[in-house]
């Protein structure tokens, strides 16, 4: 709060049961460990879409734009979202999981939706990985920026690095990320 001084705005924070299955995009094999990746990304957006928002707005009457923030593969889907549906104006995607199996292929077909602002940041150190498959989020980041500075949907982008790794600060992460995008409008 201290960070976003006197602005006007209401922040809702979700759970979902299967970290995995509800925050990602489609199926994929496990890339640490053997849970495998089931997809349910889909559900998890409708659920929002047709349960969550109209419930926050007519229980507080919000009528104003729509942010969806994401930390680690809450932070794939959070950018998934935008190129799903045109109900947000604005994203973050903090330590965005954009490793993940068929990323990068996703975003060469898809467009972003909505104008929108786009917020990506990285720990300095993820990259730095012997997972083989984790250790491409580097590149895939500074891709994904790439493709959002150039399309016509996103108004504004920026890629921050913060120092350490995948769960450091993870609060301070998404802090920053929340007074960007606020900053932006």
């Amino acid at each position: 709060m201290e960070t976003v001084n006197n602005q006007d705005f209401l922040f809702c924070a979700f759970q979902v049961k299967d970290w995995n299955g509800d925050f990602s995009p489609w199926k994929s094999p496990a890339a640490f460990g053997d849970e495998e990746f089931k997809g349910n990304g889909p559900k998890t957006l409708q659920w929002l879409m047709n349960d969550l928002i109209p419930k926050l707005e007519a229980d507080y009457g919000v009528d104003r734009e729509i942010y969806l923030i994401g930390y680690s593969l809450a932070g794939l889907f959070a950018l998934w979202t935008a190129y799903e549906t045109d109900i947000f104006s604005a994203i973050a995607s903090c330590s965005g999981s954009l490793w993940f199996e068929q990323w990068d292929e996703y975003v060469l077909h898809h467009q972003i939706k909505h104008e929108s602002n786009i917020y990506l940041s990285l720990g300095g150190k993820e990259e730095k990985t012997k997972n083989p498959v984790m250790a491409r989020v580097g590149d895939r980041t500074r891709t994904q920026e790439r493709i959002l500075r150039n399309d016509p949907k996103v108004k504004q982008t920026t890629l921050e690095f913060n120092s350490g790794g995948h769960f450091a600060d993870a609060q301070k992460r998404l802090a920053k990320a929340v007074k960007w995008l606020l900053k932006c409008t």
